[in-house]
C-alpha cells in the first residue's frame, strides 16, 4: 500500500516494494563507511547512489541503506532504554524517503515506538522531541543536494562531542564485523510489517502534533511578554527546503506579516542550497520587486535544506534591497537581545559564540555591559557552552555560529530563522528598545523603528565568509595535529615581522569542545586535537582587531581559513588572507616532508 504525506503531498513509502537489494558485501560496506564524515555537527556523506553530489535522483546504494540503520541501531543503543519513544524525520533532499524507510524499520526491530513526521525543519523535530526520548533526523544541512546524513539526540538538541564520541565506535564495530552486511540485511528485513503499517498511518496524526507543538515553543522562546506583530513584510526564497513544510506561512501571517515566497513547494531546490552569497541573490531581487509594490516588505530570508540556518536581506531607505553577510545577521540578533536583557536589568549578561564570530560581538558586548565568551565551532559545542555559563549564574539567553549566521535562542537548541524573525520584531514590540539600541551604537533613532538604520549603525568589520571560495584550502597532509604545530613554527618565527603595523601584539587561542585556551604549542590542546586556532591581533590600546582562522571541516574535507578585520580595508583583508593560506600551505608541505 502507498502511503502520502498530507501536508506536502509527497509520495513516503510503498509497503509492497522491496528495499534491499542484497548487493552489499562487508568489503563494500566498509568503503562506504570511509566515505562517512562522522561529528557532533552531523554524520554526512554522499548518499546519491551515483556518488555525483549534485545528483537529484532518490536512488541510495544499499551499503548506504544498511549504514543509515546501523546509525539508528547504534542511537537506540545509546539511549539505554527498553523500549525509548523517538521522533523521526527528514529534510527535503531526494534521497530522505529511502534514507527514512530504512531508519524506520531499524527502529521498529530494535523495538522502539516510533513516530515518523517525514519532512519537517530541524528546529521543528528538535522543539517537539521534548515530548520523547531522543529524535533522529536525516539531514545534510547545507550540503550539496547528493549528500545526506544524520543528526540526533535528546532534549531538543543534538548530542555534544563527548556524547558523539561514545556513539561513534558502536557504530563502526557495527560495520566492521565479520559478517555485517548478511546480519545488518536480516536486522531491516525482520522489522514487524504491522508496526511498519502502524507508523506511516500515524504519520499525518505525528506532524500536526509536531506542527502546533512548534509553534508554541517558538512564542515562548521569544520571551515577548505582550501580544506581539510583525509589521512589516517578509520575503521568503524557501529553495524547496524543509521550511516549506513547516510553520513559517502561517505562523508569520497570524503575526500580522505580508508573506511573498518563491521556490515554495518541499523538494523544489531551485538552486544551490547554501544560503550565503549569490544564492540570496533571488530573494534579494523578489524583496526588491516586493518592495516597490508594497513598501511594508522590509526583510527577506533564504534557509537552508533542514531550515535551521537562515540568512537575511533587507531593504535600506532608498528601497534597495541588499544581502546581509551570516556575521551581520549574527550581529544584529546579539545588539537586539544583549539591549533586551540590559534594558530589563538583567545581571551578569553573556553570550556564547564560536572561535570565528567576528570580533563584532566583543564591540557590541562592551558597549552593552555583556561578556562574550568561545567554543569551538559546532552548534553542540555553543550550546554546552551557553549551559554552562547559565549554571555559572550568567544571563546567557543567545548563542551560536556568527560563521555561520542565525541565532541559538534559549531554551532552543539549534538555529531557527523564526526565532531571528521574532528579535527583529522586538525593535517594535518593546517599547523604548529601539531607541536604546541606536543609543549605544552611539547614533540618532529615527522617529519610528527602522531596521536600516540599525544595520548602518553597527561597527564595521570585514570578515572572510566562511563558505566562500577564499576559506577553503584542500591540502596534502592528513595530520591535522602535526599540521599545526608546524603552522605555530612559521608564525612564531614571522608573526612579528609581518604582521601589519596598525596591530601591535598578537597571541594564539586554541578551542577544543566548548573551551577556549590562550597560547601556543600541544600544551595548550588536546593531543588529539580537531579544534580550530586563532591568531587574534590587538591594537596600540591593546583591543581585539582583528584575527586570522584555521580550523579543520567536520563535515567536508577541507580546511577552512578566514580573516576578521576591523574596518573596511579589503587591501588589507587579503594581504592577512594571503599569508594566512601561505602559512597553511608551507604548513602542509612541511608536514608531508618531515
Amino acid at each position: 500500500m502507498r502511503y502520502y504525506d498530507r501536508n506536502t503531498g509527497l509520495f513516503i513509502e510503498d509497503t509492497d516494494d522491496t528495499l534491499l537489494t542484497g548487493m552489499a558485501t562487508d568489503s563494500s560496506l566498509k568503503e562506504a563507511l570511509s566515505k562517512c564524515i562522522l561529528s557532533a555537527s552531523g554524520w554526512r556523506a554522499v548518499m546519491a547512489e551515483s556518488g555525483d553530489e549534485e545528483d537529484r535522483k532518490e536512488n541510495v546504494s544499499e551499503e548506504m541503506l544498511l549504514i543509515a540503520a546501523a546509525a539508528a541501531a547504534s542511537f537506540f543503543d545509546y539511549l539505554k532504554k527498553e523500549q525509548p519513544r523517538i521522533v523521526m524525520g527528514c529534510d527535503a533532499r531526494p534521497t530522505g524517503r529511502l534514507l527514512s524507510a530504512a531508519v524506520r524499520r531499524a527502529f521498529i526491530a530494535k523495538g522502539a515506538t516510533v513516530e515518523d513526521i517525514f519532512i519537517s525543519s530541524a528546529p521543528e523535530i528538535m522543539a517537539t522531541s521534548h515530548r520523547y526520548d531522543g529524535f533522529f533526523y536525516i539531514s545534510a544541512s547545507h550540503n550539496p543536494i547528493g549528500h545526506n546524513g544524520y543528526k540526533f539526540g535528546v532534549d531538543g538538541g543534538v548530542l555534544s562531542k563527548e556524547e558523539i564520541d561514545k556513539v561513534i565506535p558502536c557504530f563502526k564495530a557495527m560495520i566492521c564485523q565479520e559478517g555485517a552486511a548478511d546480519s545488518l540485511r536480516s536486522f531491516v528485513s525482520g522489522a514487524d510489517p504491522e508496526k511498519i503499517v502502524e507508523v506511516l498511518r500515524g504519520h499525518n496524526s505525528a506532524k500536526r502534533r509536531a506542527m502546533e507543538t512548534y509553534r508554541s515553543f517558538v512564542i515562548r522562546t521569544a520571551r515577548i511578554s505582550k501580544p506581539f506583530s510583525l509589521p512589516f513584510g517578509i520575503a521568503i526564497d524557501f529553495n524547496g527546503s524543509a521550511r516549506a513544510a513547516s510553520i513559517d506561512k502561517e505562523f508569520l501571517r497570524k503575526h500580522d506579516a505580508a508573506v511573498w515566497a518563491i521556490n515554495s513547494e518541499a523538494g523544489e531546490i531551485a538552486h544551490a542550497i547554501v544560503p550565503e552569497g549569490e544564492n540570496l541573490e533571488y530573494v534579494r531581487k523578489e524583496l526588491e520587486k516586493q518592495h516597490e509594490k508594497d513598501p511594508s516588505f522590509i526583510i527577506g530570508y533564504m534557509p537552508d535544506n533542514d531550515g535551521d540556518r537562515g540568512n537575511f536581506v533587507y531593504t535600506d531607505k532608498h528601497g534597495k534591497a541588499h544581502i546581509l553577510s551570516a556575521q551581520t545577521v549574527f550581529a544584529l540578533v546579539a545588539l537586539i537581545e544583549l539591549s533586551y536583557d540590559a534594558m530589563r536589568g538583567k545581571k551578569k549578561i553573556a553570550i556564547a559564540v564560536n572561535g570565528p564570530t567576528s570580533l563584532i560581538i566583543d564591540e557590541i558586548a562592551e558597549r552593552i555591559g555583556a561578556t562574550v565568551f568561545r567554543s569551538d565551532i559546532g552548534e553542540a559545542n555553543v550550546v554546552t557552552l551557553s549551559e554552562r555559563l547559565r549554571e555559572n549564574g550568567y544571563t546567557c539567553r543567545v548563542c551560536g555560529e556568527g560563521s555561520n549566521g542565525g541565532n541559538i535562542t534559549y531554551p532552543a537548541k539549534v538555529r531557527d530563522p523564526m526565532n531571528s524573525l521574532m528579535t527583529f520584531a522586538k525593535l517594535w514590540s518593546v517599547e523604548g528598545l529601539y531607541q536604546f539600541v541606536m543609543e549605544k551604537l552611539g547614533k540618532k533613532a529615527d522617529s519610528s523603528p527602522s531596521l536600516s538604520s540599525v544595520v548602518s549603525a553597527l561597527p564595521k568589520y570585514m570578515t572572510t565568509s566562511a563558505f566562500s571560495s577564499d576559506a577553503v584550502m584542500h591540502i596534502q597532509s592528513n595530520d591535522y595535529n602535526r599540521l599545526k604545530a608546524a603552522y605555530e613554527d612559521i608564525l612564531q618565527y614571522e608573526g612579528n615581522g609581518r604582521m601589519p603595523s596598525l596591530f601591535k601584539s598578537w597571541e594564539v587561542r586554541q578551542y577544543e569542545g566548548s573551551d577556549e585556551e590562550i597560547g601556543i604549542g600541544p600544551e595548550h590542546r588536546a593531543p588529539d586535537s580537531t579544534g580550530g586556532l586563532k591568531v587574534q591581533f590587538y591594537d596600540e590600546k591593546s583591543r581585539p582587531a582583528g584575527y586570522l582562522w584555521l580550523s579543520k571541516s567536520r563535515t567536508e574535507p577541507v580546511i577552512r581559513t578566514m580573516v576578521d578585520l576591523k574596518g573596511t580595508d579589503r587591501k588589507l583583508h587579503d594581504y592577512l588572507l594571503s599569508w594566512q593560506h601561505e602559512m597553511v600551505k608551507r604548513a602542509d608541505d612541511r608536514t608531508l616532508n618531515s
